[in-house]
């Protein structure tokens, strides 16, 4: 005989009403475990994209200070560079002074010769130099006046050789008799 117990629902206790919403049917655990995966990869790509921003977002704020860094690195550059060429242009004047000092130095130890020798009763009138031949026109009221002042330039040492007088006369000036001279002599170092 066979009996059927209609009365209860199965061998093992009932399930409780909690248990029933979470009691998966066989043919669907399978879809619930791919869901799982898909929302699990689903979660790790948001991480990871929300970390790649943050990243971004810190690489663009070292960007934009590396980028003013960067200006104000070149604006200092600018102003090297400008006071580069400052002072170059200041080096290249002094480079000039110096050389016009060394050329001048010859003329003006020149005069200053020439100035020291002069004596009384001597005054010149032209000084002519072609290259370290100098000429020296003047007049002198005795022969005397004459022979002092060529005598002190031959013994200044500024000189070569003897001086020549390559001229003398005599002239009348304002009702008085003077001596005219033309004297020529060689510059030692020439300039």
């Amino acid at each position: 005989m066979i009996r059927v117990n209609l009365l209860t629902g199965g061998t093992g206790p009932a399930p409780s009403a909690l248990g029933r919403w979470f009691t998966v049917p066989r043919e669907q655990r399978a879809a619930l475990v791919g869901l799982t995966v898909l929302l699990v990869t689903a979660l790790t790509a948001a991480a990871w994209w929300w970390s790649m921003d943050r990243e971004r977002l810190a690489l663009d704020a070292e960007i934009a200070v590396a980028e003013v860094s960067i200006t104000r690195l070149q604006d200092a550059a600018r102003l090297v560079e400008r006071a580069t060429a400052r002072q170059r242009e200041l080096e290249e004047r002094l480079a000039l002074i110096e050389r016009l000092r060394a050329t001048q130095r010859a003329p003006v130890e020149l005069l200053d010769t020439i100035s020291h020798a002069l004596s009384d009763g001597l005054w010149l009138l032209e000084l002519r130099q072609t290259g370290p031949v100098v000429q020296l026109e003047g007049r002198a009221v005795s022969l005397s006046a004459l022979t002092d002042f060529v005598d002190r330039l031959q013994t200044s040492g500024r000189f070569l050789h003897t001086i020549d007088i390559v001229t003398t006369g005599m002239e009348t000036v304002a009702e008085s008799s003077v001596v005219r001279f033309a004297i020529r002599g060689e510059v030692r170092g020439g300039l």
